[in-house]
């Protein structure tokens, strides 16, 4: 954590130099602390499970001129999970690891308004309505482009290049992506957002899966056994080249309304290639004394998206899956905020169902 702060008081240090001003004027740092509890009701289990969990976030953005931006975050995780910052309470009071969430480069030439361009381990530079083919959590490492253009009628365009696996003595395992979309804000009150993405893999078929706990995981894609030595590791059988059209109508009137939807077929897939995702908000937890309610359903068929990357909470996370989410928002006070989330899911739909519920309390506080 030493190291961590080290580099961050240096770019504040730097971003002030490079301006004449004091760093505090043109650094900027976020984070929250997430303190969760966790039932998991899972009926292929002996047992219903109960955990406490911890998830805590730093990052610093340092303004180094007009052009440019670095970026830095560091996250609690296990393991280095691409797609939680979760740490169960547990060990005996052993001390938490952190790691590199973020740490890119941000490029916005004066020259082209509306444009920048990431390096590094960037966030994740698609709209997303929710969390059908991404999961909110993944920082993905490469680079990205991203455009905007008009105010009543904003075009979105973003696109992205990242390193899923990086071969010394082979081809690397890649996923790139390209996304198009349209906000219209037909008045004060109405805005409607469309727009369709698509992401493609290079190199993932034959590739030993993507499975930070060495544990050969799937998540819910299609594998077959390669055989090497005494050792059997599971590859996938296809790439993922995903298309996803996407919706998000936007009412904001005294409680504000969203309905949103998303949709997803793997076009290299003969069959289990397609998922969907429909829901709604009703008000916006952001002031003291104000709620947030959401409703949304999903069906994911198990090779309709790469798993390794979409919700971790559905059904114990990867593809699969299908079932509902609820979720209550309550701000107690500024920056400090409750919820409360049960997910009614089955896992393994393709096969044999297996019921897997989650309730989550969580309290959260951000700065």
């Amino acid at each position: 954590m030493r190291r961590v702060m080290t580099v961050m008081m240096g770019l504040c240090l730097a971003a002030g130099a490079a301006q004449g001003q004091e760093w505090y004027e043109t650094m900027k740092f976020k984070g929250d602390v997430r303190f969760r509890h966790e039932r998991i009701d899972d009926s292929s289990a002996d047992d219903v499970r109960d955990r406490e969990r911890v998830r805590a976030r730093l990052s610093a953005d340092a303004r180094l001129n007009p052009q440019v931006n670095a970026v830095i975050g560091v996250t609690t995780t296990e393991g280095g999970d691409p797609i939680s910052g979760n740490q169960t309470l547990t060990g005996g009071g052993t001390k938490k690891d952190l790691y590199l969430d973020l740490g890119y480069i941000d490029f916005h030439p004066e020259a082209v308004k509306g444009l920048s361009v990431w390096a590094g381990k960037t966030k994740n530079p698609y709209v997303s309505v929710a969390d059908l083919v991404w999961d909110g959590d993944y920082t993905p490492e490469g680079g990205a482009v991203k455009y905007h253009a008009g105010e009543d009628l904003e075009l979105l365009l973003n696109g992205g290049a990242f390193w899923l696996r990086e071969n010394k003595a082979g081809d690397d395992v890649m996923q790139y992506g390209g996304q198009a979309a349209l906000n219209v804000k037909a008045s004060d009150l109405v805005q409607l957002m469309v727009g369709s993405s698509y992401y493609g893999t290079e190199n993932l078929e034959g590739a030993q899966v993507l499975d930070y706990q060495n544990s050969n995981s799937s998540y819910g894609n299609s594998t077959e056994n390669s055989v090497a030595g005494t050792a059997t590791n599971k590859i996938y059988t296809m790439e993922y080249t995903v298309v996803e059209p996407f919706a998000q109508l936007t009412l904001n009137t005294k409680i504000p309304v969203k309905l949103y939807g998303q949709y997803a077929v793997n076009t290299e897939a003969d069959d289990d290639d397609t998922g969907y995702l429909a829901g709604l908000t009703i008000g916006q937890a952001k002031d003291p004394k104000t709620f947030e309610f959401t409703y949304n359903y999903r069906d994911l068929e198990k090779d309709a998206v790469l798993g390794a990357f979409t919700d971790s909470d559905h059904a114990g996370g990867g593809t699969d899956n299908r079932g509902h989410k609820f979720q209550v928002k309550y701000q107690f006070l500024k920056n400090w905020q409750g919820a409360v989330t049960y997910f009614l899911d089955e896992k393994k739909v393709s096969s044999d169902p297996i019921d897997y519920n989650r309730l989550q309390v969580d309290l959260v506080a951000s700065f």
